[in-house]
């Protein structure tokens, strides 16, 4: 993904308080330039967040504005890597989502419209792989909410026709909201979900399987199982609290997921194991090859860990979310160390969004393979996603 580094002067830096997809409060910092552009930022926010984030962000948006306008160093233009550059030198201090959505509104106001970012190199961009949220567990499950100590699970496509997924995702969808409609239910943290006969976590596996094959499409896609293992983490053990309480040590957990693994033939599992189980991920990423194993918090988008891990073997992907990563800038370079490192990268949204749309000119202009995205018929928002990336691709969904 190559930006426009031509110096931009910033003019004036002020900030306002929006909505988020959750209807909570979030600073939207706004950064005019010299020659008129005006952009916006505002960060999003996980419900499964990882040890590597900020638990909280810096709310005193007046403060960190008036910063940067008495710092002198912004007195003359600026690159998106120079900006970059001064907001990773106080991320401690600004905190990574006001400095993420610092970025944002520069990179907006100096490289949009998006259509100068269509003048790429090679030809048209390509439509990445729709990897599809479909039913959803854990302790927020909103969306085809089922029983299961595990947030999401995805459909992956083994084809590049987008139009085909779209048409086949309002198939599937339409089927799953069928079967679980006659499923009895019971309420997880406040949330009323759908139980199956037993409480095994592959019971939501076993039935997307049923999805597949009642339309036909067993051999089209692979199912992902997005664990986040971080969350099962108590006392020493991993703990299945919210289906049948088991408890498992590491080595355990990675028994469970061979058998998983070999009884679904589960084609993506994302944080089978929390950040510091090094060990077990690269037991259970050694011991198999059927099965990509995937890093979201194991990595949270920071170059430095990425290459640790490849390069320990933990992983066959990874999950790249801008946020996280803090700038433009780096999350771009996190993209290209990724692909450097023989990774499969995989952008993706978060489940507390905003109407950013980033994330589809970084994925295919990064030439990124996968993109994560929310369930279509009731996050808006990832339709606002898929309707860039229809915009940046020229693809003709019919």
């Amino acid at each position: 993904m190559q930006l426009d580094e031509s110096p931009q002067k910033i003019k004036n830096i002020a900030w306002r308080r929006i909505l988020n997809s959750h209807l909570d409060p979030t600073t939207e910092f706004v950064i005019v330039l010299d020659n008129g552009n005006v952009g916006f930022g505002a960060s999003p926010q996980g419900e499964t967040i990882s040890i590597f984030e900020d638990r909280t962000t810096r709310s005193d948006a007046g403060g960190i504005v008036e910063e940067m306008k008495a710092d002198r160093s912004l007195d003359r233009p600026v690159t998106q890597a120079e900006l970059d550059g001064y907001l990773g030198e106080r991320m401690k201090r600004f905190g990574r989502n006001n400095c993420w959505a610092l970025s944002l509104a520069f990179f907006n106001a100096s490289q949009f419209p998006p259509s100068r970012l269509w003048e790429t190199e090679g030809g048209a961009l390509k439509f990445p792989r729709l990897c599809l949220n479909v039913i959803n567990g854990g302790n927020h499950a909103y969306t085809n909410p089922v029983l299961s100590d595990f947030p999401e699970y995805l459909f992956v496509p083994r084809f590049d026709d987008v139009r085909r997924v779209i048409q086949d995702h309002a198939a599937m969808q339409n089927d799953i909201r069928r079967r679980l409609a006659s499923c009895r239910r019971q309420i997880v943290n406040g949330n009323p979900v759908h139980c199956f006969d037993t409480t095994a976590n592959g019971e939501c596996i076993m039935f997307l399987q049923g999805v597949l094959d009642h339309l036909g499409l067993e051999g089209d896609y692979d199912i992902w199982v997005d664990a986040s293992a971080g969350d099962l983490w108590s006392e020493g053990s991993y703990r299945f609290s919210i289906t049948d309480g088991t408890v498992r040590s590491a080595d355990e957990l990675v028994g469970y997921w061979m058998d998983t693994i070999n009884d679904t033939g589960l084609g993506f599992l994302e944080d089978p194991f929390r950040e510091v189980d090094r060990p077990a991920w690269k037991s259970l990423a050694g011991r198999q090859a059927r099965c990509k194993i995937i890093g979201d918090n194991l990595y949270s988008t920071d170059p430095a860990r990425i290459v640790s891990g490849a390069r320990d073997g933990l992983t066959h992907g990874e999950i790249i979310k801008p946020n996280q990563a803090g700038t433009v800038t780096e999350v771009m370079h996190a993209v290209e160390v990724a692909k450097g490192w023989g990774q499969i990268a995989i952008t993706s949204h978060r489940s507390i969004s905003t109407e950013s749309t980033f994330l589809s000119p970084l994925t295919v202009l990064g030439g990124v393979r996968y993109m994560k995205i929310g369930p279509l018929y009731t996050d808006y928002s990832s339709v606002l996603r898929l309707n860039e990336l229809i915009r940046l691709t020229g693809v003709n969904i019919g």
